[in-house]
């Protein structure tokens, strides 16, 4: 066997052996730490001393063979390959012994023991005179205490005799064999040597002596230098774990890679633990477990041991290259002692440490991660700091670690009590991850809280859970609940109503309730007694964000809608909330509102401002949910200036970050966002797969709800449905009637219907509605108003339109509505060309056509300027290439030709004597084929037949009522 760095100590040897040979026997103790060496040198020198016709004797003690009397010595003789007699007598004298020392116990040597000692060692001492005899023992601090008086015996006559006692040491045991070592030491002839750790040099022949002297490069012996701490037992592993990472390709296995330890290392440490002492196991353990920042005095409280004990186990476990300085050389070490320890040894030294700390003051969020090592702990001090600490970790933005902390209390001996204000902080914290996760704790917090149960606090978060997932019925009782129990500040307190604010959310957020209900709540909660609620108009500072916030919903929802005074306020408002209030669980939804308000008062720049500034903080903050619902809030301003793609990433990104079964009735918001954007920019088949996801049925009492029907409105239109999208327009507009919130800066249902039926050729119903929702807006300047301009230009002729489109054009430019814009700009661009001002018509239709690819609508190619036909800027749905007449059947055209004409469906289904539904079917057909979104850009498809010079007329009735594809 090599040795490496071994060779003085192995020159010593062999001058005892020479000296042994000659009749000046010794004895040598070969002293190191744990793994360094000591078995190898021995092994090593007995075979040299075999070579040179010694008689070599091995034995190795061990720990469990510690209280078995002469069992070294047993080793020793037994082994010897004695003959005949001396054999027998062997063994006769060490059964004699060790049947009195077990009848007699261990802390007194029987008489018969001293009295057969010498005979025994007599067997020794006459082998040497035949030959030089070896004796080696490992581990001798193992040995039993009749083998040591043995040695001892012989110890004292071996400077007349040619025997040689070589002893291998643990330094790092604390023994009780004292006596050994002091009465070795002082005799004539007896030497200590003692191992030290490897140096760099050694470090790098160990690396040779593998076979890859190309491996050993400067960096990776000092690694393995720095990481072994120059034991050879975690160096070789450490050499093992590198040359196993390059066999198998890893990067870490590179030559130049940094060294990563692996098995063979993890291996190492709990070899090198489990040949140490109890004591230093104990200490390592400990300090894996309390880990670098826990004092010594704490770490001797976990151990009960000492300080001067732990001192000496820390010492053996530096010299063993565990430690440097007290602390372990790397991570994996660490995680290595760990990975040694028996679980349920842990468990007991993770709750040992939580205690020690909690009892010197240590930080919650410190002692928790001891308990939550140790699994359960039933401890009442323990359940308090957990759950004080995932308060902290959740003020602190640690959801992980509150979740982990809530759920180790909730597996704890708890009271019921305890097992409630657990299950009300669970909802709390994994509310912020994804609202599924905590749907299972809502029905057992509603029990409690009809019974009274439940504070003020966590009364009120339930109430929003509710609301959250629907069951608005529920959440109403747990109010009732509340204030029947006593949970609220009662009338005359002199302070506000506690339970106003979800009150007003309610109110404001299911403005779709029935009418009993909404009694039930109250006209208005704003409006209540002063000693019951805070005034209107009290500093923002003595107002809390939810307050101030339904206010702001109160003037959105009820204010002069589109009056420039009205929109100030609004804007002012959402401002003050949005600058004055800090992103968190309870202020989360009145930021939204903010963030709608300045939506719905055209102040598109300041919503995108604020909500990139919020989301960025959400997603520093690691609050999927909050990231979900802000990214919806951006998807709906991208979809306002235009940004079709920014908007259909942002709505995804929000179904990404919580599943659209987490959203409760929100569900809505990103979903009508997605299907428009998508329908807007031609992508039907992701919209109809949007339009498959379920959406709750309470969502439909929500303003989200009517986001919902208005995208799928406009799918159902783009698709060739008009009838369908007529449905949905004028039921957004019976549900907003019907609950006082006809806003057109909302859903601007009119417009939206009114195209419906400009699809269906009813000119006279679009115009009726464009006008109302003209006077319905007023003179205002926002985005409804320009909608409502050009959906009124829409029914008109084309010298009429160009002042109603011009002063919407105007609008829009200034509001930033580029979607609208361009289709602004192209009806303009249509109306002049009709108006024969072929100039003005190119230069609208190529800034239309601009608008268009910036936004993400598809742009049909650039057409020659002597083109015949419509130019593309008619066409703005779709960039729709030409078909052959042949892929449209004759029933397909003749509907498509009565559509062109003007027809409605119904007067299309008498003229052809087939049903409605039949009509809807071909024109649905015909869209797809020759890839038109509506009724209008059909005409742009077809041209007639024959020729405008062309006399001769159609040989078919057939082809009278035809259109061919141009």
């Amino acid at each position: 066997m090599d040795l490496v760095e071994r060779g003085d100590e192995f020159s010593i040897m062999e001058s005892m052996l020479d000296s042994c040979a000659a009749g000046h026997g010794g004895v040598l103790l070969v002293s190191g730490p744990v793994a360094s060496g000591k078995t190898a040198l021995l092994r090593a020198f007995g075979g040299r001393a075999t070579a040179a016709g010694a008689l070599y004797l091995q034995a190795t003690a061990s720990e469990a063979e510690s209280d078995l009397p002469l069992g070294v010595m047993g080793q020793l003789l037994l082994g010897a390959g004695l003959l005949g007699a001396d054999s027998r007598r062997a063994a006769r004298l060490l059964g004699l012994v060790a049947d009195a020392a077990q009848s007699r116990g261990q802390d007194a040597l029987p008489a018969v023991a001293m009295n057969e000692i010498p005979e025994l060692c007599g067997i020794v001492l006459e082998k040497a005179r035949e030959s030089t005899v070896v004796l080696g023992i490992d581990d001798v601090h193992h040995a039993d205490r009749q083998s040591l008086e043995c040695l001892l015996y012989l110890a004292r006559r071996l400077t007349v005799s040619r025997v040689l006692v070589v002893l291998g040491e643990n330094s790092g045991f604390l023994t009780a064999n004292t006596r050994l070592r002091v009465d070795l030491l002082r005799l004539p002839g007896c030497r200590n040597i003692r191992l030290g750790p490897l140096q760099r040099q050694g470090v790098a022949e160990m690396i040779s002596g593998f076979g890859e002297p190309g491996r050993r490069t400067r960096k990776l012996v000092t690694q393995l230098h720095q990481l072994g701490g120059g034991s050879p037992l975690l160096t070789r592993a450490l050499i093992e774990d590198h040359r196993t990472a390059g066999a198998a390709g890893e990067p870490a296995g590179e030559p130049g890679a940094d060294l990563v330890p692996g098995e063979a290392f993890v291996q190492a440490v709990a070899t090198a633990l489990y040949r140490s002492d109890l004591a230093t196991r104990r200490t390592a353990w400990a300090l894996a477990v309390a880990g670098p920042d826990v004092p010594l005095a704490e770490l001797v409280e976990v151990l009960g041991g000492t300080r001067e004990s732990l001192h000496r186990s820390l010492r053996a476990l530096n010299d063993a290259g565990l430690l440097d300085a007290g602390w372990f050389r790397h991570d994996a070490g660490r995680t290595a002692v760990l990975r040694s320890m028996d679980p349920a040894d842990r468990s007991r030294l993770e709750t040992r440490c939580a205690q020690v700390l909690h009892e010197h003051g240590a930080t919650a969020t410190v002692v928790v991660q001891h308990l939550m090592a140790a699994g359960t702990v039933d401890a009442p001090w323990a359940l308090r700091t957990l759950i004080e600490a995932a308060d902290r970790a959740l003020a602190d933005d640690e959801v992980d670690l509150a979740l982990a902390c809530l759920r180790v209390a909730r597996d704890s001996r708890t009271d019921a009590r305890q097992a409630l204000e657990i299950r009300a902080a669970l909802t709390r914290a994994g509310w912020r991850v994804n609202p599924s996760s905590v749907a299972q704790h809502l029905p057992e917090l509603f029990a409690a809280a009809l019974d009274g149960r439940l504070g003020t606090r966590d009364a009120d978060e339930l109430v929003g859970h509710l609301l959250w997932f629907g069951h608005v019925e529920r959440a109403l009782d747990v109010l009732r609940a509340a204030e029947q129990h006593g949970t609220s500040e009662r009338p005359g307190s002199g302070t506000p109503h506690r339970h106003d604010c979800p009150r007003r959310w309610i109110t404001y957020a299911y403005p779709g309730l029935p009418a009993s209900t909404r009694a039930c709540l109250g006209d208005d909660p704003e409006h209540r007694t002063p000693e019951h609620a805070a005034p209107e108009h009290a500093p923002s500072r003595d107002r809390s964000p939810h307050q101030r916030a339904a206010s702001l919903m109160k003037a959105v929802f009820h204010g002069s809608h589109g009056a420039a005074g009205a929109d100030g306020e609004v804007v002012v408002r959402a401002e003050q909330i949005l600058q004055s209030t800090r992103l968190d669980d309870s202020t989360l939804t009145a930021l939204l509102v903010a963030l709608n308000s300045l939506v719905l008062a055209d102040r598109l720049e300041a919503a995108a401002f604020w909500c990139e500034t919020l989301l960025r903080e959400a997603t520093g903050r690691r609050a999927p949910m909050w990231q979900a619902l802000l990214a919806s809030a951006k998807a709906r301003v991208e979809l306002r200036t235009g940004a079709l793609a920014a908007a259909e990433e942002s709505a995804r990104a929000a179904l990404t970050l919580v599943p659209a079964d987490g959203w409760g009735v929100a569900a809505a918001s990103p979903l009508a966002t997605s299907v428009y954007t998508l329908t807007a920019m031609g992508r039907f088949d992701e919209a109809a797969g949007r339009l498959t996801v379920p959406v709750p049925d309470a969502a439909f009492r929500t303003p989200d709800g009517l986001l919902y029907l208005r995208a799928r409105g406009h799918y159902y239109l783009a698709a060739g449905r008009p009838y369908a999208a007529l449905d949905d327009f004028l039921t957004c507009g019976d549900l907003m009637t019907r609950w006082g919130l006809d806003l057109p800066a909302l859903v601007p249902w009119r417009t939206d219907a009114a195209e419906a039926h400009l699809s269906l050729g009813d000119t006279d119903h679009a115009r009726g509605l464009a006008e109302e929702q003209l006077a319905l807006v007023g003179r205002s300047n926002g985005w409804a108003r320009a909608a409502s301009l050009r959906a009124l230009a829409s029914t008109l002729n084309a010298g009429h339109r160009p002042p109603l489109l011009g002063e919407a054009i105007e609008i829009l430019r200034d509001r930033g509505h580029r979607l609208e814009l361009s289709r602004a700009t192209d009806e303009l661009a249509r109306a002049q060309r009709e108006l024969g001002k072929s100039g003005q018509a190119r230069a609208l239709a190529r800034k239309a056509q601009q608008l268009a690819a910036e936004c993400g609508l598809p742009v049909p190619p650039a057409r020659s300027a002597d083109a015949r036909g419509p130019h593309p800027a008619e066409q703005p749905w779709s960039s729709g290439n030409r078909r052959h007449p042949d892929e449209l059947s004759n029933a397909e055209l003749r509907v498509a030709t009565l559509a062109v004409r003007g027809h409605t469906n119904r007067q299309i289904a008498d003229k052809l004597c087939i049903t409605i539904s039949t009509v809807e079917q071909h024109l649905t057909r015909a869209y797809r084929k020759l890839d038109v979104q509506r009724r209008a850009d059909l005409a742009a498809k077809l041209s007639p037949l024959a020729g405008a010079g062309e006399r001769a007329g159609p040989a078919t009735h057939d082809a009278w009522d035809r259109l061919h594809v141009g």
